[in-house]
């Protein structure tokens, strides 16, 4: 746990956004630079990334509950469109997890199917990038972006790998947490928050990669649509 009043420089750049770009598919293709990132929570006074090829994106889907947004609330540009989409509230800072990651996770794929599925039209429509992103950026958006990855045919490892490149990011998510943690009264983030466990990202992919009909039809029997999913694996393909 970070403790109360723990003395850091605020770090003005997301310390968790990456392009999942360049992610090897199963037929031998890749995933196209410039359509789907990943990130923590965006801040307004935030600095422009200079790592990723477009910003500010095109949509933004904020994953966080309600109470996160009213906590922390990223004022976006006229031409960004956001989607709050709160996928489960239990993965939220400052609430007590339902034991370990391995169990959040199966929690979200129980609980948060239907909303999961719901991204595949935000994301196959957008005109411009899509940043898809939660606190950390790590387990609800670990989960969503597992999914999409697999619903478009990147091969099962490479979605774990790309999972796991959180973990180099954990330093600056403790800093930039920290001065979060400064300002509040209760403790926002446990240990568990910075965690990458593969046995727990594993654990969302084979589940989702041995449903009948594979991804695509674990996706369908919770609400996605064919023509989106369609879209979906044209538009990320490169």
């Amino acid at each position: 746990m970070i403790e109360s009043g723990t003395a850091a420089h605020t770090i003005t750049t997301l310390a968790n956004l990456r392009d999942v770009a360049g992610l090897p598919m199963g037929d031998g293709g890749t995933t196209r630079s410039g359509v789907l990132h990943r990130s923590d929570a965006p801040r307004t006074d935030d600095a422009v990334p200079a790592h990723v090829s477009s910003w500010p994106p095109r949509v933004v889907v904020d994953l966080r509950s309600h109470r996160e947004v009213q906590r922390s609330r990223c004022e976006w540009p006229h031409q960004t469109t956001v989607h709050h989409h709160p996928l489960h509230d239990a993965a939220a800072p400052g609430v007590t997890p339902p034991g370990d990651l391995p169990e959040l996770y199966d929690l979200i794929l129980d609980s948060g199917a239907a909303r999961i599925a719901a991204l595949v039209p935000l994301v196959a429509h957008a005109d411009g990038p899509v940043l898809v992103h939660c606190a950390v950026g790590k387990d609800r958006t670990g989960v969503a972006i597992a999914a999409l990855l697999l619903a478009a045919g990147v091969r099962p490892e490479a979605v774990i790998a790309d999972y796991l490149a959180t973990a180099p990011n954990m330093p600056a998510l403790r800093q930039r947490w920290a001065s979060v943690q400064s300002r509040s009264t209760r403790p926002l983030l446990g240990a568990h928050w910075f965690e990458t466990p593969e046995p727990a990202i594993a654990a969302v992919v084979e589940r989702i990669a041995t449903a009948p009909g594979g991804p695509g039809g674990w996706l369908r029997d919770h609400g996605a649509r064919d023509i989106d999913l369609h879209k979906w694996r044209e538009r990320i393909r490169a």
